[in-house]
């Protein structure tokens, strides 16, 4: 079940859950969290006022990579103090203060930085998450489960920075190339690998199995009561998918045809097995999904999608 996004009891959409970022690490974690009245009140007055930029002396540190993403998309880079080793797009984040990696920031650094806001996701962050409501350091919760999610987050996000006409207009653009994307008559087979020892896929209640489907592809492990199963791979080898999608660095494209009987999958018969992606374009929840699903749609349906 999706949870209202959302502070519990704010009635306010976009301030509270966390990531299924691979950012990096599986989705398949608890999507609501309460987050103490100083904060819901701190954040709600600062997503509530209306500036033509950065609200001033606002320092922020973002623990999220898609989030960091999103606050340099929306023209607030300056208000970035701090943020993780993983945060390393674009190219002006990796210049930014490290507090850490994304599995184990740095608590003192991140205070010695007096932020007025930290973006943080759970359940990773859920000790740091005490630990700043203690020191009423203000804290916004990220976990965009779907698309729909992600623009909600852009667009509060742009909010909580002074920077809301630089959202709508990145959300415009972003809503755009979407709708470039045509609705496909066929929809073929696609096997998603996430790692090659153990064999391991997407089911049906993630967000790239969500990314596929716009881009007019079908997950045959959908029906997966697990967000990321192991699976047999004998149950590859029964499901014959039309594709096969590396998302790992573990194995090569040709390669896969090596594998015992894969030889005789339609994906590696037809050579549409595809690998070295850049995998944040499927698994970091921000700006640049869109080019996810373009770049899959154009794989799946090659000469039936624009630019």
């Amino acid at each position: 079940m999706k949870p209202r996004q959302g502070f519990r009891g704010s009635g306010v959409p976009g301030l509270a859950a966390a990531a299924p970022v691979r950012q990096r690490w599986p989705a398949g974690i608890p999507r609501c969290v309460c987050v103490p009245l100083l904060t819901i009140v701190i954040l709600l007055l600062a997503g509530c006022q209306k500036q033509p930029g950065v609200q001033p002396g606002l320092r922020v540190v973002s623990l999220v990579p898609s989030v960091t993403e999103i606050v340099y998309a929306v023209g607030a880079g300056k208000a970035l103090v701090g943020n993780t080793n993983q945060c390393d797009f674009p190219e002006a984040a990796k210049s930014v203060y490290r507090v850490g990696d994304f599995m184990s920031p740095d608590l003192e650094r991140i205070v010695a930085l007096r932020p007025g806001l930290v973006f943080l996701t759970l359940p990773i962050h859920q000790q740091l998450l005490a630990k700043l409501n203690e020191m009423k350091i203000p804290v916004y919760v990220s976990r965009p489960a779907d698309i729909r999610a992600v623009f909600h987050e852009i667009d509060t996000v742009a909010r909580l920075l002074g920077r809301r006409a630089s959202g709508e207009s990145l959300m415009a653009v972003m809503r755009q190339r979407l709708d470039s994307v045509p609705a496909f008559a066929d929809t073929p087979r696609v096997y998603i690998e996430i790692s090659g020892t153990p064999l391991m896929t997407a089911g049906g209640g993630t967000f790239i199995n969500e990314l596929l489907e716009r881009a007019g592809g079908r997950n045959v492990f959908k029906s997966s009561l697990q967000e990321y199963p192991v699976v047999d791979p004998e149950a590859v080898l029964r499901a014959d998918p039309q594709v096969i999608l590396l998302l790992h660095p573990d194995m090569r494209a040709p390669d896969v045809a090596q594998r015992i009987g894969w030889g005789g999958i339609s994906a590696v018969r037809q050579d549409r097995v595809y690998d070295q992606f850049d995998e944040d374009l499927f698994f970091r929840p921000g700006p640049r999904i869109v080019e996810g699903v373009v770049l899959l749609a154009k794989l799946l349906h090659p000469g039936q999608t624009g630019n």
